[in-house]
């Protein structure tokens, strides 16, 4: 078995990207940290890459961070800081990754595990996963993005309560949250994922990474402002796509044929 803490492979134009400590629920340590931002770089320069699948080995996804690691950097503030910065730093770049991110969870998806799902487009779950922010529990405040992407998410009320509480959902309630997209039997996990990434094979890469901008970018503005740049990217990406004009086309030649 490789002993590398990440593992990657691309086919296809399907990154799947893997934690891969299974034996301790893959924890993130600094050392997944340093990792997962060298796969992405990676991935970002990849030109035959147009989605990415994030999962765990083993019996989990991820239940959160490397305690040992943790309880080791806890009394030492340059070196807490120093990990909550690379976590920003590497969520972000997930977040920001020009093309889809698609969580594939089960098992436990607590605490830095949910704050790695939070950072990707989507995220679909068997339905006896356990998913939920475990940081209260402990006294500890969420430092991997909770706070802001969970209301982002489900909506301040549910994310307070989450938080505060530090309940943990299965992953047929957390579908009702609108936490994960889909929740189903473990043994039907492939399909739906399968499912999800059929039409975004079919779908060009310049246009996917253009949806996520500008999707990202009206979450983030005023409605305004976010109608306004979307009127310039339909006028720049359109006329200057040629995929655009044949889609249009081939629309108009099935109208004309009803």
């Amino acid at each position: 078995m490789s002993t590398e803490s990440v593992l990657c492979s691309v086919e296809a134009g399907h990154a799947r990207v893997t934690l891969n400590r299974p034996e301790f629920h893959n924890p993130l340590s600094d050392g997944v940290m340093s990792r997962l931002a060298a796969v992405f770089a990676d991935l970002r320069a990849d030109p035959t890459v147009r989605v990415v699948t994030i999962r765990g080995a083993g019996p989990s996804f991820c239940a959160g961070a490397d305690l040992k690691m943790f309880l080791r950097v806890l009394d030492d503030p340059a070196a807490l800081t120093a990990f909550i910065r690379s976590t920003k730093t590497v969520f972000t770049a997930i977040e920001r990754f020009p093309h889809p991110v698609i969580a594939v969870v089960h098992g436990f998806v607590l605490a830095g595990g949910l704050e790695l799902m939070l950072a990707c487009d989507l995220a679909i779950a068997t339905e006896d996963a356990m998913i939920g922010d475990q940081h209260s529990a402990y006294g500890i405040l969420p430092g991997g993005g909770s706070t802001v992407r969970l209301p982002r998410r489900i909506g301040q009320q549910r994310a307070l309560e989450l938080i505060y509480t530090g309940r943990r959902l299965t992953g047929r309630e957390a579908e009702a949250y609108g936490l994960v997209l889909r929740a189903v039997p473990r043994e039907q996990i492939e399909e739906t994922l399968e499912g999800i990434l059929t039409p975004l094979r079919q779908r060009s890469r310049p246009l996917l990474a253009t949806i996520k901008s500008a999707v990202t970018t009206s979450v983030e503005s005023p409605k305004e402002l976010a109608l306004e740049r979307e009127q310039l990217l339909v006028t720049k990406f359109n006329a200057a796509n040629a995929d655009s004009a044949q889609g249009a086309q081939a629309f108009a030649a099935r109208k004309d044929r009803k």
